[in-house]
């Protein structure tokens, strides 16, 4: 049986949307503090690592929304590890009303970096100390590949890295580019749409005082609704920084 972990979030008023209902960001949230807990009741939480010199790097993750939770909405968010592929150790994520009512689903892919050098760990031989995990079933069906560029795009917004950005290492936390990603896109003929598929790579890491360019596809239009490719770049050194696929219901 998986080793599944399971807590309960209240939707709060300032995680909401003009529109009442949770932001993809709020469930992004959700994903990322639950991850850390179960990582930690398995011991490979944040200080565990640490005291081996690793690390825990987000590098791809898919979000799938069927339904926005509202304000004060009670939500129980599960996750467990799905699994190893080559580099890359799987977590997945299922979000539930109270009366057991799939929301959403969640898909992340991890590196283990050594803390000095960020260099790639194999998972299998780090985590095959850990008898107690196993492993459950993906809730994709595919595995996440590295989004493709646009073919063409344009400058939407800059963004300088402010302290309210940096997360517990230093670096800018996994869901500001979400949010980032969002505000540049958003228009006044997608402001009542809700964001059905978010999928992102995050390519490279950024700092406080960096500057950020993001730019994006014009969108293409298929029988769900617009889809936007967006690339993020630092601006000091041109390096790419992610590449996110926004699909609007």
């Amino acid at each position: 049986m998986a080793s599944v972990f399971r807590k309960e979030f209240t939707v709060s008023s300032y995680e909401l949307n003009p529109r009442g209902k949770a932001r993809l960001t709020t469930m992004a949230n959700y994903f990322q503090e639950i991850a850390y807990h179960h990582a930690n009741e398995l011991g490979f939480g944040y200080d565990q690592m640490k005291e081996r010199r690793t690390l825990w790097m987000l590098s791809r993750m898919k979000i799938k929304m069927l339904k926005y939770p509202v304000w004060n909405e009670k939500v129980v968010v599960e996750t467990w590890p799905s699994g190893i592929e080559k580099l890359f150790a799987l977590r997945d994520f299922r979000i539930s009303d109270s009366e057991g009512n799939l929301l959403g689903i969640a898909t992340t892919y991890w590196l283990i970096v050594h803390l000095d050098s960020h260099r790639p760990i194999r998972p299998g031989a780090e985590l095959e100390r850990f008898s107690n995990i196993d492993y459950g079933d993906p809730v994709f069906d595919s595995i996440l590949k590295k989004i493709d560029l646009p073919v063409s795009d344009k400058q939407l917004a800059q963004h300088t890295v402010v302290f309210s950005d940096l997360d517990i290492v230093g670096h800018v936390n996994n869901v500001k580019y979400l949010e980032w990603c969002i505000d540049a896109i958003m228009t006044n003929n997608l402001i009542d749409r809700s964001i059905r598929n978010f999928e992102i790579n995050f390519l490279h890491e950024t700092k406080l005082g960096n500057h950020v360019v993001i730019s994006a596809s014009d969108g293409d239009v298929n029988e769900l609704g617009f889809i936007h490719t967006l690339v993020a770049k630092r601006s000091e050194d041109g390096q790419e920084l992610i590449r996110a696929r926004i699909e609007w219901a």
